[in-house]
């Protein structure tokens, strides 16, 4: 019986000789309307995806093949078990790309790519309506009315990164820090809020310091690690039990937290 992969390779091969076929024959018309180029290209694209279920290829496998890469244009990244390094997973940007990409897709490279680092380095995310949720951090998206991606916000669990009732910062907290201070270090024409939160439990005044404490503690350390300058944090602030997950006088864990909020310096529209 013929193997899934052998299948995948002599389906490749058909389906190349017949794209280049296509090409020869249409290749006058290619050079006159660009847009006719596309439409065919989508046209073959649709083709191949529907022909997938016959090859018993999942999506994944499909987005991983020379060809598929060749039809859209586009370079699908590796998961992040197949990467080398650390620094494939979370990947760079030069200074300067902003301009060229826009702020969205300035984001979203960013945003993949620190997905990437955390799960290069284990870590098991699971899908939310807004994001993505682990042990101990949340990696959520902010997106405009248009659904554009226009922020990114990170959130440590307090109760991971804090002793109770102190600002100083858990090995967990630091390890975390760490993949962040380096995505901002990649990813240099962005900016961060740094904000720390509470529960209700406590005198609000206390929490209001200690919240405050802990945040100008996450700011330091990514400065630190990641000699990031003072001016790309545009604000650092405790907001104690001011800015509920949960709406609850009682003790909750998911109310103590601490958010970083990265975006670009400016807002660039592509």
């Amino acid at each position: 019986m013929e193997s899934a992969i052998a299948r995948q390779q002599r389906h490749e091969k058909l389906f190349v000789f017949n794209n280049k076929e296509t090409e020869l024959k249409l290749k006058p018309n290619f050079l006159l309307y660009p847009s006719l180029q596309r439409k065919i290209q989508l046209s073959v694209v649709l083709l191949f995806v529907s022909a997938a279920p016959l090859l018993a290829l999942d999506w994944a496998e499909i987005e991983q093949t020379e060809t598929w890469q060749k039809i859209c244009g586009c370079k699908v990244a590796k998961p992040a078990n197949q990467m080398a390094s650390r620094e494939e997973a979370l990947g760079s940007l030069q200074e300067g790309k902003l301009e060229e990409l826009g702020s969205e897709n300035y984001l979203e490279k960013m945003y993949q790519g620190v997905k990437r680092d955390f799960e290069y380095s284990g870590t098991e995310f699971k899908q939310v309506a807004d994001g993505l949720e682990a042990q101990g951090v949340a990696l959520k998206r902010i997106e405009d009315d248009q659904k554009r991606l226009r922020e990114m916000l990170l959130s440590i669990d307090g109760d991971v990164s804090f002793p109770t009732g102190k600002s100083s910062l858990t090995p967990k907290a630091k390890e975390l820090l760490a993949k962040i201070a380096a995505a901002m270090a990649a990813y240099p024409e962005t900016k961060a809020k740094v904000g720390g939160h509470t529960d209700s439990v406590g005198a609000f005044q206390l929490n209001l310091r200690l919240s405050k404490a802990r945040a100008v503690a996450v700011k330091d350390e990514l400065q630190k690690v990641g000699n990031i300058a003072e001016e790309r944090f545009e604000k650092v602030e405790g907001y104690a039990d001011t800015q509920k997950i949960v709406d609850t006088l009682r003790a909750e864990p998911r109310n103590r937290r601490t958010e970083i909020i990265i975006g670009t310096i400016k807002i660039v529209l592509k």
